[in-house]
Protein backbone atom coordinates (compact mmCIF):
# COMPACT_ATOMS: atom_id res chain seq x y z
CA UNK A 1 0.00 0.00 0.00
CA UNK A 2 1.53 3.49 -0.55
CA UNK A 3 -0.49 6.21 1.10
CA UNK A 4 -0.57 10.13 0.64
CA UNK A 5 -1.39 12.55 2.98
CA UNK A 6 -2.07 16.36 1.51
CA UNK A 7 -3.32 19.20 2.59
CA UNK A 8 -6.70 20.88 0.67
CA UNK A 9 -6.47 23.86 -0.89
CA UNK A 10 -8.95 26.31 -2.58
CA UNK A 11 -7.13 26.17 -5.83
CA UNK A 12 -8.25 23.32 -7.26
CA UNK A 13 -5.88 23.09 -10.04
CA UNK A 14 -2.98 23.35 -8.05
CA UNK A 15 -4.26 20.37 -5.64
CA UNK A 16 -5.25 18.26 -8.47
CA UNK A 17 -1.29 19.07 -9.38
CA UNK A 18 0.11 17.83 -6.75
CA UNK A 19 -2.15 14.50 -6.39
CA UNK A 20 -0.84 13.57 -9.85
CA UNK A 21 2.90 14.60 -8.96
CA UNK A 22 2.80 12.51 -5.30
CA UNK A 23 0.85 9.31 -7.63
CA UNK A 24 3.75 9.66 -9.77
CA UNK A 25 6.63 9.72 -8.02
CA UNK A 26 4.73 7.07 -5.89
CA UNK A 27 5.37 4.54 -9.33
CA UNK A 28 8.85 5.99 -9.26
CA UNK A 29 9.91 5.17 -6.20
CA UNK A 30 7.73 2.09 -4.78
CA UNK A 31 6.61 0.64 -8.01
CA UNK A 32 3.19 1.40 -6.99
CA UNK A 33 0.48 4.00 -7.32
CA UNK A 34 -1.28 5.41 -4.33
CA UNK A 35 -3.77 3.19 -3.02
CA UNK A 36 -5.02 5.96 -0.37
CA UNK A 37 -5.16 9.79 -0.37
CA UNK A 38 -6.20 11.40 3.20
CA UNK A 39 -6.64 15.10 2.82
CA UNK A 40 -6.62 17.48 5.72
CA UNK A 41 -9.06 20.54 4.86
CA UNK A 42 -9.99 23.30 6.35
CA UNK A 43 -13.33 24.59 5.73
CA UNK A 44 -12.74 26.49 3.03
CA UNK A 45 -10.79 24.22 0.89
CA UNK A 46 -13.55 21.24 1.16
CA UNK A 47 -16.36 24.07 0.45
CA UNK A 48 -14.43 25.23 -2.75
CA UNK A 49 -13.17 21.85 -4.10
CA UNK A 50 -16.99 20.54 -3.77
CA UNK A 51 -18.29 23.19 -5.31
CA UNK A 52 -16.57 22.80 -8.30
CA UNK A 53 -15.61 19.26 -9.41
CA UNK A 54 -13.57 19.65 -12.65
CA UNK A 55 -10.19 18.44 -10.83
CA UNK A 56 -11.68 15.10 -9.83
CA UNK A 57 -12.45 14.85 -13.90
CA UNK A 58 -8.71 15.80 -14.43
CA UNK A 59 -7.35 13.32 -11.70
CA UNK A 60 -9.50 10.15 -13.04
CA UNK A 61 -8.72 10.97 -16.50
CA UNK A 62 -5.34 10.32 -15.17
CA UNK A 63 -6.43 6.99 -13.29
CA UNK A 64 -6.13 8.39 -10.02
CA UNK A 65 -9.86 7.50 -8.50
CA UNK A 66 -11.79 10.05 -6.27
CA UNK A 67 -12.38 6.49 -3.95
CA UNK A 68 -9.36 6.63 -2.65
CA UNK A 69 -9.41 9.89 -0.27
CA UNK A 70 -10.78 10.05 2.76
CA UNK A 71 -11.46 14.02 3.60
CA UNK A 72 -11.28 15.20 7.45
CA UNK A 73 -11.95 18.62 8.10
CA UNK A 74 -9.22 20.32 10.70
CA UNK A 75 -9.38 24.03 11.00
CA UNK A 76 -5.48 24.60 12.17
CA UNK A 77 -4.67 27.83 13.86
CA UNK A 78 -1.87 28.00 16.09
CA UNK A 79 -4.27 27.42 19.56
CA UNK A 80 -2.96 24.30 21.41
CA UNK A 81 -6.46 22.52 20.74
CA UNK A 82 -6.20 22.50 17.57
CA UNK A 83 -2.47 21.72 16.73
CA UNK A 84 -3.26 18.24 19.28
CA UNK A 85 -6.48 17.97 16.90
CA UNK A 86 -4.17 18.28 13.87
CA UNK A 87 -1.31 15.60 15.14
CA UNK A 88 -3.62 13.68 16.89
CA UNK A 89 -5.30 12.94 13.01
CA UNK A 90 -1.50 12.65 11.54
CA UNK A 91 -0.77 9.63 14.51
CA UNK A 92 -3.94 8.05 13.82
CA UNK A 93 -3.46 7.82 9.73
CA UNK A 94 0.12 6.56 10.85
CA UNK A 95 -1.29 3.47 13.47
CA UNK A 96 -3.66 2.61 10.86
CA UNK A 97 -1.77 1.78 7.98
CA UNK A 98 1.07 -1.52 8.01
CA UNK A 99 4.76 -0.92 9.18
CA UNK A 100 5.33 -2.32 5.51
CA UNK A 101 3.37 0.60 3.60
CA UNK A 102 4.71 3.03 2.10
CA UNK A 103 4.12 7.09 3.22
CA UNK A 104 4.31 10.41 1.31
CA UNK A 105 3.62 13.76 2.64
CA UNK A 106 2.49 16.71 0.36
CA UNK A 107 3.30 20.44 1.18
CA UNK A 108 2.18 21.69 -1.83
CA UNK A 109 -0.53 23.03 -0.68
CA UNK A 110 -1.87 24.66 2.24
CA UNK A 111 -1.86 28.56 4.38
CA UNK A 112 1.96 28.40 5.45
CA UNK A 113 0.62 28.09 8.87
CA UNK A 114 -0.60 24.63 7.63
CA UNK A 115 2.37 23.77 5.92
CA UNK A 116 4.40 24.08 8.71
CA UNK A 117 2.72 22.19 11.10
CA UNK A 118 2.59 19.92 8.85
CA UNK A 119 5.87 19.54 8.37
CA UNK A 120 7.12 19.97 12.16
CA UNK A 121 4.29 16.71 12.13
CA UNK A 122 6.24 14.66 10.10
CA UNK A 123 9.78 15.66 11.35
CA UNK A 124 8.46 14.49 14.95
CA UNK A 125 7.07 11.45 13.94
CA UNK A 126 9.83 10.71 11.42
CA UNK A 127 7.83 10.71 7.75
CA UNK A 128 10.70 10.80 5.63
CA UNK A 129 9.01 11.25 2.14
CA UNK A 130 8.27 14.98 2.24
CA UNK A 131 7.47 16.32 -1.31
CA UNK A 132 6.32 19.69 -2.74
CA UNK A 133 5.76 21.25 -6.44
CA UNK A 134 8.72 23.50 -6.65
CA UNK A 135 7.24 26.51 -8.38
CA UNK A 136 10.36 28.37 -9.80
CA UNK A 137 11.37 25.07 -11.46
CA UNK A 138 7.79 24.35 -12.80
CA UNK A 139 7.87 27.90 -14.49
CA UNK A 140 11.43 27.19 -15.88
CA UNK A 141 9.51 23.97 -18.01
CA UNK A 142 6.16 25.23 -18.93
CA UNK A 143 4.03 28.99 -19.13
CA UNK A 144 0.91 26.92 -19.09
CA UNK A 145 -1.09 27.34 -15.92
CA UNK A 146 -4.00 24.92 -15.06
CA UNK A 147 -4.50 21.22 -14.92
CA UNK A 148 -1.13 20.24 -16.18
CA UNK A 149 0.61 17.27 -17.76
CA UNK A 150 2.48 14.38 -15.83
CA UNK A 151 6.09 14.81 -17.20
CA UNK A 152 5.98 18.36 -16.13
CA UNK A 153 4.35 17.99 -12.68
CA UNK A 154 6.98 14.92 -11.89
CA UNK A 155 9.75 16.62 -12.85
CA UNK A 156 9.38 19.88 -10.66
CA UNK A 157 8.18 17.31 -7.57
CA UNK A 158 10.72 17.98 -4.95
CA UNK A 159 11.53 16.49 -2.24
CA UNK A 160 11.64 18.57 1.05
CA UNK A 161 15.05 18.82 3.14
CA UNK A 162 15.47 16.10 5.34
CA UNK A 163 15.44 18.39 8.83
CA UNK A 164 16.96 15.69 10.74
CA UNK A 165 20.00 16.29 8.56
CA UNK A 166 20.58 19.40 11.13
CA UNK A 167 21.74 17.10 13.59
CA UNK A 168 24.88 16.26 11.58
CA UNK A 169 25.66 19.45 10.63
CA UNK A 170 24.84 21.44 13.42
CA UNK A 171 27.21 21.96 16.46
CA UNK A 172 26.55 19.40 18.85
CA UNK A 173 23.03 17.84 17.33
CA UNK A 174 20.99 21.19 17.32
CA UNK A 175 17.35 19.79 17.69
CA UNK A 176 18.22 17.14 19.99
CA UNK A 177 20.05 19.83 22.73
CA UNK A 178 16.82 22.11 22.15
CA UNK A 179 14.42 19.17 23.16
CA UNK A 180 17.09 18.53 26.19
CA UNK A 181 16.77 22.17 27.48
CA UNK A 182 12.71 22.12 27.99
CA UNK A 183 13.32 18.64 29.61
CA UNK A 184 15.89 20.15 31.87
CA UNK A 185 13.61 22.85 32.37
CA UNK A 186 10.95 21.06 33.45
CA UNK A 187 13.29 18.66 35.73
CA UNK A 188 14.86 21.55 37.21
CA UNK A 189 11.31 22.95 38.04
CA UNK A 190 10.51 20.31 39.96
CA UNK A 191 13.88 20.20 41.69
CA UNK A 192 13.05 23.72 43.06
CA UNK A 193 9.60 22.89 44.11
CA UNK A 194 10.93 20.20 46.57
CA UNK A 195 12.96 22.76 48.81
CA UNK A 196 13.35 26.82 47.13
CA UNK A 197 15.59 27.65 50.29
CA UNK A 198 18.00 24.32 50.08
CA UNK A 199 17.97 23.82 46.45
CA UNK A 200 20.63 24.85 43.66
CA UNK A 201 18.73 25.93 41.14
CA UNK A 202 21.10 27.14 38.98
CA UNK A 203 23.61 24.39 39.28
CA UNK A 204 21.34 21.87 38.78
CA UNK A 205 20.23 23.30 35.88
CA UNK A 206 23.13 24.44 33.94
CA UNK A 207 24.99 21.40 35.47
CA UNK A 208 22.47 18.96 33.79
CA UNK A 209 22.93 20.90 30.63
CA UNK A 210 26.88 20.69 30.54
CA UNK A 211 26.50 16.77 30.91
CA UNK A 212 24.28 16.86 27.66
CA UNK A 213 26.85 18.62 25.45
CA UNK A 214 29.24 16.24 26.92
CA UNK A 215 27.37 13.17 25.59
CA UNK A 216 26.58 14.80 22.61
CA UNK A 217 30.37 15.44 22.06
CA UNK A 218 30.82 11.64 22.16
CA UNK A 219 28.37 10.84 19.90
CA UNK A 220 30.13 13.18 17.46
CA UNK A 221 34.12 11.97 18.33
CA UNK A 222 33.28 8.66 19.36
CA UNK A 223 35.47 9.53 22.30
CA UNK A 224 34.18 6.57 24.55
CA UNK A 225 36.21 8.44 27.37
CA UNK A 226 33.89 11.96 27.07
CA UNK A 227 30.73 9.27 27.76
CA UNK A 228 32.44 8.74 31.19
CA UNK A 229 33.00 12.74 31.81
CA UNK A 230 29.38 13.30 31.27
CA UNK A 231 28.26 10.34 33.07
CA UNK A 232 30.52 11.60 36.25
CA UNK A 233 29.26 15.29 35.52
CA UNK A 234 25.17 14.37 35.29
CA UNK A 235 25.84 12.28 38.61
CA UNK A 236 26.73 15.13 40.66
CA UNK A 237 22.33 16.71 39.83
CA UNK A 238 21.58 13.37 40.32
CA UNK A 239 23.19 13.11 44.06
CA UNK A 240 21.90 16.58 45.36
CA UNK A 241 18.34 15.62 43.96
CA UNK A 242 18.60 12.67 46.49
CA UNK A 243 20.66 14.52 49.22
CA UNK A 244 18.03 17.65 49.05
CA UNK A 245 15.00 15.07 49.66
CA UNK A 246 17.11 13.22 52.78
CA UNK A 247 17.81 16.44 54.32
CA UNK A 248 13.92 17.66 53.66
CA UNK A 249 11.55 14.75 54.75
CA UNK A 250 13.73 12.11 56.63
CA UNK A 251 17.09 13.81 58.36
CA UNK A 252 16.00 17.23 58.99
CA UNK A 253 17.13 17.18 62.51
CA UNK A 254 21.11 16.23 61.72
CA UNK A 255 21.60 18.12 58.50
CA UNK A 256 25.24 17.53 58.50
CA UNK A 257 24.85 14.34 58.83
CA UNK A 258 23.52 14.26 55.32
CA UNK A 259 26.36 15.03 53.26
CA UNK A 260 29.08 12.69 55.34
CA UNK A 261 26.62 9.64 53.69
CA UNK A 262 27.47 8.09 49.83
CA UNK A 263 24.80 8.30 47.44
CA UNK A 264 24.02 4.59 47.97
CA UNK A 265 23.58 5.27 51.92
CA UNK A 266 21.42 8.24 51.05
CA UNK A 267 19.17 5.57 48.66
CA UNK A 268 18.87 3.32 51.40
CA UNK A 269 17.57 5.89 53.88
CA UNK A 270 14.47 6.97 51.23
CA UNK A 271 13.80 3.28 50.26
CA UNK A 272 14.05 2.31 53.84
CA UNK A 273 11.22 4.66 54.78
CA UNK A 274 9.58 4.23 51.40
CA UNK A 275 9.23 0.23 52.78
CA UNK A 276 8.37 0.99 55.83
CA UNK A 277 5.18 3.12 55.28
CA UNK A 278 4.30 2.21 51.82
CA UNK A 279 0.52 2.41 50.54
CA UNK A 280 -0.21 -1.19 49.24
CA UNK A 281 -0.10 -0.23 45.53
CA UNK A 282 3.21 0.79 45.88
CA UNK A 283 5.39 -1.40 43.73
CA UNK A 284 8.61 -1.76 46.40
CA UNK A 285 10.47 -4.63 44.29
CA UNK A 286 10.49 -2.22 41.60
CA UNK A 287 11.56 0.41 43.94
CA UNK A 288 14.53 -1.73 45.25
CA UNK A 289 15.33 -3.02 42.17
CA UNK A 290 15.49 0.34 40.03
CA UNK A 291 17.61 2.28 43.10
CA UNK A 292 20.51 -1.12 42.38
CA UNK A 293 20.35 -0.54 39.04
CA UNK A 294 21.00 3.14 39.18
CA UNK A 295 23.72 2.93 41.29
CA UNK A 296 25.61 0.06 39.77
CA UNK A 297 25.28 1.60 36.50
CA UNK A 298 26.53 4.89 38.73
CA UNK A 299 29.55 3.59 40.11
CA UNK A 300 30.68 1.46 37.20
CA UNK A 301 30.98 4.43 35.10
CA UNK A 302 32.11 6.88 37.26
CA UNK A 303 34.60 5.48 38.87
CA UNK A 304 37.83 5.02 36.81
CA UNK A 305 38.81 1.63 35.54
CA UNK A 306 41.64 1.02 33.09
CA UNK A 307 40.35 0.17 30.28
CA UNK A 308 37.53 2.26 27.91
CA UNK A 309 36.35 -0.50 25.82
CA UNK A 310 33.20 -0.71 23.88
CA UNK A 311 31.03 -1.33 27.22
CA UNK A 312 32.17 0.55 29.50
CA UNK A 313 31.44 3.02 26.77
CA UNK A 314 27.86 2.27 26.55
CA UNK A 315 27.44 1.69 30.16
CA UNK A 316 28.08 5.50 30.65
CA UNK A 317 26.01 6.33 27.73
CA UNK A 318 23.43 4.96 29.67
CA UNK A 319 24.01 5.97 32.61
CA UNK A 320 23.67 9.89 31.30
CA UNK A 321 20.26 9.01 29.79
CA UNK A 322 18.75 7.05 32.39
CA UNK A 323 19.36 10.01 34.96
CA UNK A 324 16.70 11.97 33.87
CA UNK A 325 13.85 9.12 34.35
CA UNK A 326 15.60 8.44 38.02
CA UNK A 327 15.04 12.44 38.72
CA UNK A 328 11.40 12.05 36.68
CA UNK A 329 10.73 8.84 39.20
CA UNK A 330 11.49 11.09 42.42
CA UNK A 331 10.58 13.97 41.67
CA UNK A 332 6.71 12.52 40.30
CA UNK A 333 6.36 9.58 42.56
CA UNK A 334 8.80 9.55 45.45
CA UNK A 335 8.68 13.22 46.49
CA UNK A 336 4.68 13.30 46.82
CA UNK A 337 4.97 10.55 49.04
CA UNK A 338 7.61 11.90 51.33
CA UNK A 339 5.59 15.42 50.82
CA UNK A 340 2.18 14.91 51.72
CA UNK A 341 1.58 12.11 54.26
CA UNK A 342 0.73 9.42 51.03
CA UNK A 343 3.12 6.86 53.00
CA UNK A 344 0.64 6.37 56.14
CA UNK A 345 -2.95 6.90 54.16
CA UNK A 346 -4.92 3.60 53.78
CA UNK A 347 -5.37 2.18 50.45
CA UNK A 348 -7.86 3.64 48.50
CA UNK A 349 -11.24 1.74 47.55
CA UNK A 350 -13.64 1.90 44.52
CA UNK A 351 -17.01 2.44 44.31
CA UNK A 352 -19.65 3.24 41.48
CA UNK A 353 -20.53 6.73 41.53
CA UNK A 354 -23.98 7.79 40.77
CA UNK A 355 -25.38 11.06 39.08
CA UNK A 356 -27.71 11.45 42.12
CA UNK A 357 -24.16 12.59 44.08
CA UNK A 358 -22.86 14.77 41.31
CA UNK A 359 -22.98 18.38 42.38
CA UNK A 360 -24.37 21.36 40.30
CA UNK A 361 -22.02 22.44 37.87
CA UNK A 362 -18.55 19.83 39.07
CA UNK A 363 -16.32 19.22 36.48
CA UNK A 364 -16.45 15.35 35.51
CA UNK A 365 -13.93 13.67 33.29
CA UNK A 366 -15.82 11.37 30.60
CA UNK A 367 -14.08 8.44 28.33
CA UNK A 368 -16.12 7.01 25.24
CA UNK A 369 -14.27 3.90 23.61
CA UNK A 370 -16.09 2.18 20.88
CA UNK A 371 -16.46 -1.34 21.37
CA UNK A 372 -15.34 -4.36 19.95
CA UNK A 373 -13.58 -2.25 17.17
CA UNK A 374 -10.22 -4.83 16.99
CA UNK A 375 -13.04 -7.84 16.81
CA UNK A 376 -13.96 -5.99 13.96
CA UNK A 377 -11.13 -5.16 12.31
CA UNK A 378 -10.37 -9.08 12.45
CA UNK A 379 -13.34 -10.10 10.79
CA UNK A 380 -13.18 -7.55 7.89
CA UNK A 381 -9.76 -9.36 7.52
CA UNK A 382 -10.89 -12.89 7.32
CA UNK A 383 -14.11 -11.70 5.50
CA UNK A 384 -13.19 -9.34 2.88
CA UNK A 385 -11.60 -9.24 -0.62
CA UNK A 386 -11.43 -5.15 -1.41
CA UNK A 387 -9.96 -1.99 0.74
CA UNK A 388 -13.86 -0.30 1.06
CA UNK A 389 -15.07 -2.36 3.96
CA UNK A 390 -11.99 -1.16 5.79
CA UNK A 391 -12.21 2.50 4.17
CA UNK A 392 -15.96 2.77 4.70
CA UNK A 393 -15.62 1.61 8.59
CA UNK A 394 -12.31 3.84 9.40
CA UNK A 395 -14.15 7.12 8.15
CA UNK A 396 -17.82 5.59 9.65
CA UNK A 397 -16.26 5.78 13.25
CA UNK A 398 -13.90 8.86 12.88
CA UNK A 399 -17.10 10.82 11.58
CA UNK A 400 -19.03 9.56 14.38
CA UNK A 401 -16.33 10.37 16.80
CA UNK A 402 -16.20 13.85 15.22
CA UNK A 403 -19.77 14.41 15.47
CA UNK A 404 -19.87 13.43 18.97
CA UNK A 405 -16.89 15.59 19.85
CA UNK A 406 -18.68 18.24 18.19
CA UNK A 407 -21.80 17.71 20.30
CA UNK A 408 -19.69 17.85 23.14
CA UNK A 409 -18.48 20.93 22.29
CA UNK A 410 -21.65 23.22 21.41
CA UNK A 411 -23.12 22.11 25.20
CA UNK A 412 -19.61 22.55 27.30
CA UNK A 413 -17.28 24.81 25.22
CA UNK A 414 -14.63 24.73 22.66
CA UNK A 415 -11.97 23.66 25.55
CA UNK A 416 -14.14 20.47 26.82
CA UNK A 417 -12.24 18.04 24.65
CA UNK A 418 -9.32 16.85 26.31
CA UNK A 419 -8.34 13.87 23.84
CA UNK A 420 -9.60 12.64 20.25
CA UNK A 421 -8.19 10.10 18.20
CA UNK A 422 -9.64 6.91 17.06
CA UNK A 423 -12.61 5.56 18.30
CA UNK A 424 -11.51 7.42 21.44
CA UNK A 425 -12.80 10.62 23.24
CA UNK A 426 -11.77 11.81 26.33
CA UNK A 427 -13.59 15.47 27.44
CA UNK A 428 -14.88 17.54 30.79
CA UNK A 429 -17.35 18.72 32.24
CA UNK A 430 -20.82 18.54 33.61
CA UNK A 431 -23.38 16.41 31.23
CA UNK A 432 -26.96 15.31 32.39
CA UNK A 433 -27.15 11.20 31.91
CA UNK A 434 -29.33 11.32 28.96
CA UNK A 435 -27.16 13.33 27.02
CA UNK A 436 -24.22 10.42 27.00
CA UNK A 437 -27.19 7.99 26.02
CA UNK A 438 -27.80 10.42 23.02
CA UNK A 439 -24.06 9.89 22.86
CA UNK A 440 -24.35 6.29 22.19
CA UNK A 441 -27.47 6.57 19.98
CA UNK A 442 -25.49 8.97 17.54
CA UNK A 443 -22.01 6.70 17.63
CA UNK A 444 -24.85 3.40 16.74
CA UNK A 445 -26.36 5.63 13.78
CA UNK A 446 -23.06 7.19 12.50
CA UNK A 447 -21.52 3.82 12.40
CA UNK A 448 -22.83 0.30 11.05
CA UNK A 449 -24.64 -0.27 14.34
CA UNK A 450 -21.66 0.02 16.61
CA UNK A 451 -21.58 0.63 20.04
CA UNK A 452 -19.41 2.40 22.40
CA UNK A 453 -18.68 2.58 26.35
CA UNK A 454 -18.64 5.71 28.48
CA UNK A 455 -16.95 6.01 32.02
CA UNK A 456 -16.91 9.21 34.21
CA UNK A 457 -15.13 10.18 37.44
CA UNK A 458 -13.69 13.33 39.41
CA UNK A 459 -10.22 12.24 37.87
CA UNK A 460 -8.22 10.88 35.43
CA UNK A 461 -7.56 7.83 37.22
CA UNK A 462 -11.47 7.27 38.03
CA UNK A 463 -12.63 7.75 34.52
CA UNK A 464 -9.73 4.97 33.21
CA UNK A 465 -11.26 2.35 35.92
CA UNK A 466 -14.53 3.88 35.25
CA UNK A 467 -14.15 2.96 30.89
CA UNK A 468 -12.68 -0.41 31.74
CA UNK A 469 -16.01 -1.11 34.21
CA UNK A 470 -18.20 -0.34 31.40
CA UNK A 471 -16.06 -2.09 28.73
CA UNK A 472 -16.70 -5.88 31.32
CA UNK A 473 -20.39 -5.40 31.34
CA UNK A 474 -22.65 -7.91 29.28
CA UNK A 475 -23.57 -6.41 25.81
CA UNK A 476 -21.14 -3.67 26.82
CA UNK A 477 -22.89 -0.31 25.65
CA UNK A 478 -22.60 1.04 29.42
CA UNK A 479 -22.35 4.42 31.08
CA UNK A 480 -20.36 3.78 34.31
CA UNK A 481 -19.37 6.15 36.86
CA UNK A 482 -16.33 5.18 39.26
CA UNK A 483 -15.47 6.90 42.87
CA UNK A 484 -12.08 6.63 44.53
CA UNK A 485 -12.78 6.34 48.69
Amino acid sequence: MTTLLVLGNINQFTFANSILAANAKAEEMFDQALTNIFVVHSRDSYAKLKSNEDWVDYIEANEVSRELFVDKIVEITAEEASIKKFVDYVEFILKGISNSSNLIVDLTNGTSLQKNLLSIASYILDIKNQYLIDVSKLFELTKERGFLPINILLSSYTPVPDSTRLDSIAYLNLSEMIRYRKIIEAHTNKYVAIDPDSSDKEFFKDNLGHSIQLKLQGDQSKDNAIYRIAASSISASVEDLIRLLVSKFILADTPDGVDRRTFGQKLKIIQAKIEKDAPSDFDVEFFSKFNDFILYLRNSSTHKGKLLTDLEKFKAELSVKMAFPFIEFYTDIVHPLLSSGELSKEPKYMKKLSYAEIKPGETLYYGLDGDDTGKILEELFLACSDESSFRKLSKDVANAISRIAKFVTDQLGKNAIVFEAGDDLLFKGNLQEEMLLEMQVMYSQLTPGLTCSIGYGRSFQEVYLALKLAKTQPGKNAIVGIELC
